[in-house]
């Protein structure tokens, strides 16, 4: 990769993975994604990794639900 292209990715606090990303998954309704190495899933033992999924979808369907709240309050806020 060039120069101004890592400098551009630098100016926008892009950060580089350490490893590569071997999975990703993301939940219906939510923009982001969760991306999973092939080195975490092999030393993540199983419990673990549904423990870590679990927290995730929490996180998400409040972020979601948060969301979801906003959008109704601008649609019945009234014009300033």
């Amino acid at each position: 990769m060039d120069g101004e292209k890592k400098a551009w990715l630098k100016s926008i606090g892009a950060g580089e993975f350490p490893e590569p990303v071997k999975y990703i998954y993301t939940f219906p309704g939510y923009k982001g994604a969760f991306n999973l190495s092939e080195h975490y899933l092999e030393e993540t033992p199983l419990e673990e990794l549904k423990a870590q999924y679990q927290k995730n979808k929490a996180y998400v369907e409040e972020i979601i639900k948060c969301g979801k709240l906003r959008d109704d309050f601008h649609r019945g806020a009234e014009p300033l």
